[in-house]
This record gives C-alpha cells, sequence and structure tokens, in this order.
C-alpha cells in the first residue's frame, strides 16, 4: 500500500518526465491543452478543442512560442486531432498503447496551473465504459476544468494512457480519458491537411449514458447466490446483445435485453430491488419510440445494476473477513 510520501514522490516523477511535453493551446477566444507525441512535432489534443478554429497557437514548456501550420488527422468519433508544429526540438511523451488501466487505479493528469506552472491532478478511474465496438474509455473520479481538456493521463509508471476530456453525461461534466491505442493509427496516416481542415471539423457529439446510480440498499435481504445469478443473467444478455447491436441490429439487441429482463424479472423474486430495477429500465423503454433508444435505456439499466452487485458483493466479502475467527499465536 501507497503512503503519503511514496504517493507524493510517484506524482513528482510523472510531472517531470511529462511535463516538457505539454502544449497550452490559444485559440480566438477560447484555450486548450495538447501535448507532443513525436519528435516530428505531433501534438495531440482533441477535437472539440480546435475544431472550427481557423489559427491555433502554441506555448510549449521551455516558453516556445509557435503557429500550427498543418492538421495530420481528425478523428470525430473519438474526439481527437493531431496537428504538427513547425519545430523538432521539443521532447515528446510516448504512447502506451499496451497501458489498460483497471477501475480503482491511480492515474495522473498533467495541466497548466497559470504563471507557467504545471498542475498535477491526482484521479482513480471510477468505471471503465464500453460505448460500442469502436470505442472503450475510462470515466475518471476527478473534474477536469473544461479548458485543461486535451492533456496527457499518465499512470504511476509514467505511461502516457490517454487523453483527458471534458465530457457531458446526464447534464453534468465527467472526466473521461480516450486510451492511446486511438491515437496510434492517426500518427501513421499519410498526408497532411491545411489548417483550414479544423474550421470543417466537428466532434460527434457523444452518446449521453444514463446510467442510474443505486444505494447497496437495493439489494437488502438477497442472498449472495440470487445476486450472483442476477449479474449473471445481465452479462450473459449482453454478451449476445452487444455484437447483435454492432452489427447494426439495435432491435435486435433490444430484444435480447428485453428478454433477458423479463426473464430475470419472472425467476428472481429472491432478488426484489433487481426486480424493481429492471422493471423501471423496461418501463421506461415504452416511451421511447426509437430501437436504438430502447437498446441504450436497457444497457443503461443493465449496467446500473452490475454497478451496484459489484459494490455489494465487495462490501459482503469485506464483512466476511471481518467476522472470520481470529487465530492468536501463543
Amino acid at each position: 500500500m501507497m503512503t503519503a510520501d511514496t504517493e507524493l514522490s510517484t506524482a513528482r516523477a510523472v510531472a517531470a518526465r511529462a511535463a516538457p511535453s505539454l502544449a497550452i493551446l490559444e485559440l480566438p477566444g477560447r484555450q486548450g491543452v495538447g501535448f507532443v507525441v513525436s519528435p516530428q512535432g505531433y501534438l495531440v489534443t482533441n477535437l472539440h478543442v480546435v475544431a472550427g478554429a481557423e489559427e491555433v497557437h502554441v506555448q510549449l514548456a521551455d516558453e516556445q512560442f509557435l503557429q500550427v501550420e498543418e492538421v495530420i488527422a481528425l478523428d470525430e468519433k473519438r474526439d481527437l486531432a493531431v496537428l504538427r508544429l513547425p519545430t523538432y526540438d521539443v521532447q515528446a511523451l510516448e504512447l502506451a498503447p499496451e497501458a489498460h488501466p483497471g477501475e480503482g487505479d491511480m492515474l495522473f493528469i498533467l495541466l497548466p496551473a497559470g504563471g507557467g506552472m504545471m498542475g498535477l491532478l491526482e484521479t482513480r478511474v471510477q468505471a471503465v465504459q464500453v460505448l460500442d465496438e469502436s470505442l472503450t474509455f475510462l470515466e475518471l473520479e476527478a473534474a477536469l476544468p473544461e479548458d485543461a481538456s486535451g492533456g496527457p493521463v499518465l499512470d504511476a509508471s509514467g505511461a502516457l494512457v490517454g487523453v483527458a476530456t471534458c465530457a457531458f453525461a446526464d447534464g453534468r461534466p465527467v472526466t473521461i480519458v480516450i486510451p492511446s491505442r486511438y491515437v496510434l493509427p492517426l500518427l501513421e496516416r499519410p498526408g497532411t491537411q491545411p489548417i483550414s481542415a479544423l474550421t470543417q471539423a466537428r466532434p460527434s457529439a457523444s452518446r449521453q449514458r444514463h446510467i442510474p446510480t443505486h444505494p447497496l440498499s437495493l439489494l437488502e435481504g438477497c442472498a449472495t447466490d440470487a445476486v450472483e445469478e442476477v449479474a449473471l443473467g445481465i452479462m450473459q444478455a449482453i454478451q449476445l446483445g452487444a455484437p447483435t447491436y454492432n452489427r447494426g441490429d439495435p432491435e435486435g439487441c433490444y430484444r435480447f435485453y428485453a428478454r433477458a429482463a423479463e426473464r430475470l424479472i419472472l425467476e428472481r423474486s429472491d432478488c426484489p430491488g433487481a426486480q424493481a430495477a429492471l422493471r423501471e429500465g423496461l418501463q421506461r423503454c415504452t416511451t421511447l419510440a426509437d430501437a436504438d433508444e430502447r437498446a441504450w435505456a436497457l444497457r443503461d439499466t443493465f449496467d446500473g445494476l452490475l454497478h451496484v452487485i459489484d459494490r455489494w458483493l465487495q462490501a459482503q466479502a469485506a464483512f466476511a473477513r471481518m467476522a472470520a475467527p481470529k487465530s492468536y499465536m501463543q
């Protein structure tokens, strides 16, 4: 377990390694963040930070002030942009596509702190979210300032794991990480575009998830076996429904999900809280005319139940450890 001194030492080491690559982006009427990922001056940021801009100026950590002249690649689906700086004299961060942080892992976001200083936001992974087969992202615990979107996210070893992004879900700001593995293909695209390509760029709006947050009391009185059976039934439904959705059949996906929800409601009278949550999800679907929306409404219902089940099982395991008889050396 890390002590406070160890965590501070880790944070300082991560900041020292990443700071030279950080870039502050100055655009008409707004500011953003990016970071350099190659000696060729390739700079990564969020597309929404630079979309629509007629010009982009960049201030580097060594106080170089440059104007972006070329666009290497834009990815509207994943809200990413790769620009090229007219310099080769920049220390770059190395992407770590093999890094796959999981729930609870510590991460660090490098961001400007004003007055030429760098700040380091320490946080943890709250959840790994699968939007669809083309995008998986990390949701973080900490809130990211909106003008800090596009900054580098690093793990405790200093490996660059992705791009910090300020997004919105259910009407509230959330901090997510677009993983490094989505950046690598952009760096390999042939050719360049003029800076005017940004004026036509518009990042696609991310789907807003409506995943309910349930209290642990939802599962009060349920046996562990029953809770685990509910989780298994939900996961099996997702394993069948998600590939169907990804093949372009949201109606088929919805039918898989709905049948699974109805079966669990019928069979799991020993988990009344789970039954109620599933009924609520199905009821919500009756108000939605679009099959795509219905499929995602039930997926949100399923994910909300899986989250509370995971927390409940962890709590049960902790109580069991506390209640276990202790043995003492004589």
